[in-house]
């Protein structure tokens, strides 16, 4: 048993926890930041391919990636290890803040920290879609399942799992395709 890594995976999601505002989205570039760049335990395309299996199946993006991660780096315990870090800080916060914000939620400051809040939440979720896209994007094909995905989820309000299926199944045609025409 390696004490040394399950701290670091604790402490490594226990940041990403306690200094992302915004939830999941906003953490993934602080994840990949902290698993491909600093720790070096994942590939680019790897936590790519992670990111895209954990918003592909119920529950939060950020502790199944948590859970994804910590099971690949150290087995299952790590599993628990690092979605115990990154849940602890957002349950600690958020039984802080419902106290205090029970008392003060009608106070215009403190609306307007939340306005900034969101604003600043959705400019990490586009810096997460610029990052995944310059890695996920290689082909015409790719530009045309991200343009046709967008616009079912976004447009047509269909529910983001059969945006993947779909991008799974031109992804596989497409290498079907690719395949009969080199024979």
């Amino acid at each position: 048993m390696d004490i040394k890594l399950f701290t670091q995976l604790f402490f490594v999601f226990f940041k990403i926890g306690a200094f992302t505002f915004g939830g999941g989205y906003a953490m993934l570039p602080l994840i990949q930041k902290e698993v491909v760049t600093r720790q070096k335990w994942l590939t680019d395309e790897e936590i790519l391919d992670i990111f895209a299996i954990c918003q592909s199946v119920p529950g939060v993006i950020s502790i199944n990636s948590a859970i994804f991660i910590g099971r690949r780096v150290a087995g299952t315990l790590g599993a628990v290890i690092s979605a115990l870090g990154v849940i602890l800080p957002s349950f600690i916060i958020i039984l802080v803040i419902a106290s205090v914000l029970v008392t003060y939620r009608q106070n215009p400051i403190i609306d307007k920290v939340f306005t900034g809040i969101r604003a600043a939440y959705a400019a990490l979720i586009l810096l997460a879609a610029i990052k995944m896209s310059k890695k996920a994007i290689l082909n015409k094909v790719g530009i045309a399942i991200a343009i046709v995905s967008f616009a079912l989820v976004v447009l047509l309000d269909i529910h983001a799992l059969w945006a993947v299926i779909f991008g799974g199944a031109i992804g596989i045609i497409s290498n079907l395709y690719k395949g009969r025409q080199k024979q």
